[in-house]
């Protein structure tokens, strides 16, 4: 370990010299008082060698504690108090800060102290994600939860007619469906947070599958009659099969869902060595910096309009597993004119 003239034990070593030094001078000190004023021929007792060692002793015994209290108490202080502010935080008090320059530390104390702030600093924004996290996902099951308690409440209703019934029928199973997307987004996420690596892989034709996604979207899009376009190059790859589709899937219905009526999508995929690049551009509405730069934050959504076609959690689970892959995702967009997703992962 690196020792310099900060170093806690540096520090530490210094205290006990200073001990030793001072007390060294005050016992010679004391020896000088007690051979001027003849102090020694005021004690009736007899004064042997061993009597002058013990009382010599007992006087470096008492000043060298005195002493040493004096010097590890301010060597060992700033310690203490981290020790104090740490039981706080164990306690949940996540708004504890300890301030390096009131104590003019440096070194090793300086850089423990911030290291303390900046893992606080972490547990309070976790505690802070985590409880926004509850509050959203309250929230957004409140919504198709409600909606299927009542509408099921007025399919009691004997007067409807046909049409009113199927109406009724297909909102709750519209929200069901809804709560069902949304709670496997969920399960997803909660379990991709506990994961540093991708397992269970295999070798299979990305481009097909990018594919089948089309296909198994083709409701949604053939409903707003968009142009589909894509541009897939055969491509062998290794991953996830289940994960892999969750991007694909996600980004093309994000890009279904924000482009309007007639407008086009374009999916290509090619190999640029070492990457795997997928892109999904669309024409749709796009996107302002200011949403481009939380459009993977859980439960985010920055068109307040589509609300309720979305949760919020497709683009961070897309980012994740795009993490975990050890790829990364490119984003370009401006408003009113589209968007374009390009994902990058290692072949």
């Amino acid at each position: 370990m690196k020792v310099h003239f900060y170093s806690i034990w540096f520090r530490i070593v210094v205290a006990f010299f200073w001990v030793m030094v001072f007390t060294m001078t005050a016992i010679g000190f004391m020896i000088h008082l007690f051979n001027r004023f003849n102090i020694w021929g005021l004690i009736s007792l007899p004064m042997t060698s061993l009597h002058i060692l013990t009382l010599l002793a007992l006087i470096s015994v008492i000043f060298g504690s005195l002493i040493s209290m004096f010097s590890l108490h301010h060597v060992l202080n700033p310690i203490m108090e981290l020790s104090r502010a740490m039981q706080k935080v164990a306690k949940g008090n996540y708004d504890i800060y300890l301030n390096p320059s009131s104590h003019g530390l440096k070194g090793e104390m300086y850089d423990l102290w911030n290291s303390f702030n900046q893992m606080v600093r972490e547990l309070n924004s976790t505690q802070t994600m985590h409880s926004d996290f509850i509050s959203n996902v309250s929230h957004e099951f409140k919504t198709p939860l409600a909606s299927i308690s009542g509408y099921a409440t007025l399919l009691q209703d004997d007067t409807l007619t046909f049409e009113e019934r199927e109406e009724y029928l297909n909102t709750i199973i519209q929200s069901a469906r809804e709560l069902s997307r949304m709670t496997g987004n969920i399960l997803s996420l909660s379990r991709l947070e506990t994961q540093s690596i991708i397992s269970e892989k295999e070798s299979y034709r990305v481009d097909e599958q990018i594919r089948r996604c089309i296909l198994r979207l083709e409701p949604s899009w053939s409903a707003k009659h968009l142009n589909i376009y894509p541009e897939l190059d055969p491509i062998v790859w290794n991953g996830n099969l289940e994960l892999t589709a969750h991007i694909w899937n996600n980004l093309l219905e994000n890009a279904i869902k924000f482009t309007t009526q007639g407008g086009e999508i374009s999916i290509t995929a090619q190999v640029q060595d070492p990457w795997l690049v997928v892109t999904v551009q669309d024409s749709g509405i796009g996107m302002s910096p200011e949403v481009q730069t939380r459009i993977f934050d859980k439960f985010y959504q920055g068109d307040m309009s589509h609300k309720k076609k979305g949760n919020g959690l497709g683009l961070p689970l897309v980012h994740k597993i795009v993490t975990l892959y050890g790829g990364s995702i490119q984003v370009e967009s401006q408003p009113e004119l589209g968007s374009v997703f390009r994902i990058f992962l290692p072949l």
